[in-house]
């Protein structure tokens, strides 16, 4: 099966559509590989391609007038980004880059448009997707105001641990994840994340090595945001 129509059959986006249509689209689709660190997309660029990550992780930054980034989003094989093209966003409110080396599915705007407009129901999923990230933004904005260093880190950890952790065979969870991109997830400093990481790691919690860090004890670490939540609540 040629790699572009396999990758947007296995996609839950396309999956439902029928065959001809998903060849149609693979045609119409453009294949590109990256490396690490290699951007997609800048702000302030014109926003006319949307993209499906096929192999690796991609992550949406926002960086402030003074240059300092944050990640909005970290995205893994199947999922789609450049979707505000299908709102009316005519430039680029933020910058995608590859985390790993990863291929990417590009389709035009035009022609996702035109999908919709076979497919009303696909406009829908697109609206839900939409309404998903808004409100884990939100999640995480908040957790920015309310929420110690501490327990912004703990949170953040176990929302990577189900969104791109894997299992391990001892029931370890493990986080593919660098310590400073740890560190633009949740506004903070790589110095200030160090030492929040070590003390996990003295309690038992997490394990670190290279642009990995694993969850040892899922339940201590919730117990470790109700602790520093608490203290911060009431000091």
């Amino acid at each position: 099966m040629e790699p572009r129509l396999w990758y947007i059959r296995n996609a839950d986006m396309f999956s439902w559509l029928r065959e001809d249509e998903q060849m149609e689209l693979a045609k119409r689709s453009e294949m590109v590989t990256c490396k690490r660190n290699s951007r997609f997309f800048f702000a302030e660029e014109p926003s006319d391609n949307i993209f499906l990550v096929k192999q690796g992780r991609v992550k949406l930054l926002r960086a402030s007038p003074e240059g300092r980034e944050i990640i909005l989003d970290i995205l893994g094989p199947g999922e789609i980004f450049g979707e505000l093209a299908l709102t009316g966003e005519e430039r680029r409110s933020h910058s995608a880059e590859a985390l790993d080396d990863a291929m990417v599915c590009i389709i035009a705007r035009k022609d996702f448009e035109e999908l919709l407009r076979r497919h009303p129901e696909m406009a829908l999923r697109v609206l839900k997707l939409i309404g998903l990230r808004r409100r884990e933004l939100e999640m995480r904005l908040e957790d920015l105001v309310f929420q110690p260093l501490a327990g912004r880190l703990a949170i953040t950890l176990m929302w990577q641990a189900q969104r791109l952790g894997v299992t391990e065979g001892d029931g370890s969870i493990r986080i593919p994840l660098a310590q400073k991109d740890l560190a633009f997830l949740i506004g903070a400093s790589r110095e200030a994340v160090a030492e929040q990481l070590s003390e996990m790691k003295r309690l038992g919690l997490v394990k670190t090595s290279y642009r990995t860090i694993r969850i040892i004890d899922q339940s201590g670490l919730k117990n470790f945001v109700r602790r520093h939540s608490y203290e911060a609540t009431h000091t």
